[in-house]
């Protein structure tokens, strides 16, 4: 059949079109092609199809920089103009927070750069060839250069030695917190990873974003899912003389988060447990979290409306799942502001940062 597209999904970050009211999912596609398709899923309310011709190519797409962008299984929307990738992020937010009401919606934070932004990477190795997974498969797609990679990781990878490539499956190269390249051999465990977040620039925006957003003077600071401090040392350099709780579930990252800031106290657990076994503070508290995917679990949401911040700052990588939450906290919070950004150009993958205010 032939079809227009008029949006890009958030979920595998393909063209969606619509027919008969049947919403028809293809990948390798950009608002506004006019492309010719085959379907291979049919469901009720929605299809998949395989891309077979574009007719009519949209005026936001482009040629990937990257030869091997169709086939490599890491980014799915290089062949869309950036400018038109970020207006589709915000669609996809304002999508997602669609049943949520009374918010001030901030300015959307575009990426300071879209392409070398990556301070790591995880290559596959095959016959002595490197490169990444072809799109759902374990097909190696080799490559010389990673276009979202930061340079210095390049240059690293062009340096690989026939030992490195020969005794491996996996290799990691990471741009360490201390400006210093590592190579890691073999399966990382994420938990133990040594770094935070794999965009350094846009990281930072992050986290003066969430400092901006603090609108109370805090009697006491709790950050949850705090990692090794990726956004607990900003707060504590920022409130140098409130007490600061950081909870966090991977005791190797909390190992590291004491070496940086002792002073902190650090609590290893499951958040919820974490907070279920600390009495509620007096006076007016801030609450930061930056919880996986999925979310918060229903006990972390009860245990905040029972420590009651006077202010919760939610950071989200899934803006579906911080719209649940968010709803679960009503009507003891109200949504104040959210404001969207892009830690992963090229990808459909889009951040959030979220002031709550205690309603009473």
């Amino acid at each position: 059949m032939e079809l227009t597209i008029d949006s890009l999904s958030y979920n595998g970050g393909r063209g969606v079109g619509r027919t008969d009211g049947v919403v028809i999912f293809v990948p390798g596609t950009a608002p506004g092609d006019r492309v010719r398709v085959r379907l291979t899923v049919r469901k009720p309310r929605f299809a998949e199809a395989d891309l077979l011709e574009i007719l009519e190519p949209s005026s936001v797409r482009r040629t990937p920089p990257c030869p091997v962008a169709g086939r490599c299984g890491g980014c799915s929307w290089q062949h869309v103009s950036y400018s038109a990738q970020v207006e589709q992020k915000k669609k996809i937010l304002n999508d997602s927070l669609r049943r949520l009401q009374g918010f001030e919606v901030l300015p959307f934070l575009a990426a300071p750069a879209e392409f070398h932004y990556r301070n790591r990477i995880q290559l596959q190795i095959q016959n002595g060839r490197y490169g990444f997974f072809g799109k759902r498969s374990h097909e190696l797609v080799a490559i010389e250069e990673c276009w979202i990679a930061e340079p210095a990781l390049n240059e690293k990878m062009r340096g690989l030695s026939l030992s490195d490539l020969s005794h491996n499956r996996r290799l990691e190269i990471a741009l360490g917190e201390d400006n210093k390249l590592h190579l890691t051999t073999g399966d990382r465990d994420p938990e133990a990873a040594l770094f935070s977040q794999v965009n350094r620039a846009q990281n930072l925006v992050l986290q003066q974003r969430i400092l901006q957003l603090v609108q109370i003077r805090p009697d006491w600071l709790m950050d949850l899912y705090a990692g090794a401090g990726n956004l607990t040392l900003p707060l504590v350099t920022h409130f140098p003389s409130v007490p600061l709780l950081a909870a966090e579930l991977s005791r190797a990252s909390v190992e590291r988060g004491k070496a940086k800031a002792p002073a902190i106290l650090w609590r290893v657990g499951d958040v919820a447990k974490v907070l279920r076994g600390e009495r509620p503070r007096s006076g007016s508290g801030l609450i930061v979290l930056d919880p996986p995917r999925p979310g918060c679990e229903i006990e972390v949401i009860e245990q905040l409306k029972r420590h009651r911040p006077q202010q919760i700052i939610y950071v989200s990588c899934n803006p579906s799942t911080f719209a649940r939450d968010a709803e679960r906290l009503l009507p003891d919070y109200r949504l104040e502001k959210v404001q969207g950004l892009d830690m992963f150009p090229q990808t459909e993958h889009v951040e959030l940062i979220a002031s709550l205010r205690a309603a009473h």
